[in-house]
């Protein structure tokens, strides 16, 4: 149901996605939908938080990475969870789609979101971005270089239809995302060496 009712909502959006369509994509009859979900709303938020943590990886960073790995090692292992596997699967792209749709037509779904899932990702960001700057760095600036650090990112999840039609002539596959990894990895110590100077 969340998979289908994702698919629908980041084409259409809250207000165009109907209940009666979702359950007709998810094979299920509308009281299935109102057991699990309650209301449409409810559907919603669900789908938002669902589709939240299948664009962040939280498997590869982790909450708590070990003492033992270096600062770069952890710069690393959060981009990793943030570059998609594979620009191909289409995944990153529904997910940028549903926010866009939230951005053009706001629900409130997002103010739920943000405790739950975007706020805990920039906390953990903050982590990653602190050991590189000064000790005495003002809290707004290391938020906005945790901000800076998932943009540098976030740019590759909504890249899957550019590439199709040959706007973004990069590759795709699966095989390409440790070589990202390691590019955007790369290019943000630099830029975050260079502050701590």
């Amino acid at each position: 149901m969340l998979e289908a009712a994702r698919g629908l909502f980041a084409e259409r959006g809250f207000h165009n996605a109907t209940v009666r369509d979702i359950a007709a994509r998810a094979n299920t009859n509308l009281a299935s939908i109102n057991y699990y979900f309650r209301s449409k709303d409810d559907l919603y938020r669900e789908v938002l938080s669902h589709s939240f943590r299948k664009a962040i990886d939280t498997d590869d960073h982790g909450d708590a990475p070990a003492e033992a790995d270096s600062r770069e090692d952890r710069l690393k292992g959060f981009i990793r969870g943030i570059i998609p596997k594979s620009i191909e699967d289409g995944e990153g792209a529904q997910h940028m789609r549903l926010l866009a749709w939230e951005m053009l037509s706001p629900t409130g779904a997002l103010d739920h979101i943000e405790e739950t899932e975007i706020k805990p990702h920039l906390e953990r960001a903050k982590e990653v971005v602190r050991p590189f700057l000064a000790p005495d760095t003002p809290a707004a600036d290391l938020a906005a270089a945790a901000l800076w650090l998932v943009g540098q990112c976030l740019i590759f999840r909504g890249l899957a239809e550019r590439v199709r039609l040959g706007f973004m002539p990069i590759p795709t596959g699966a095989d390409h995302a440790e070589r990202l990894v390691a590019l955007v990895t790369d290019l943000s110590l630099r830029g975050l060496v260079s502050k701590s100077l």
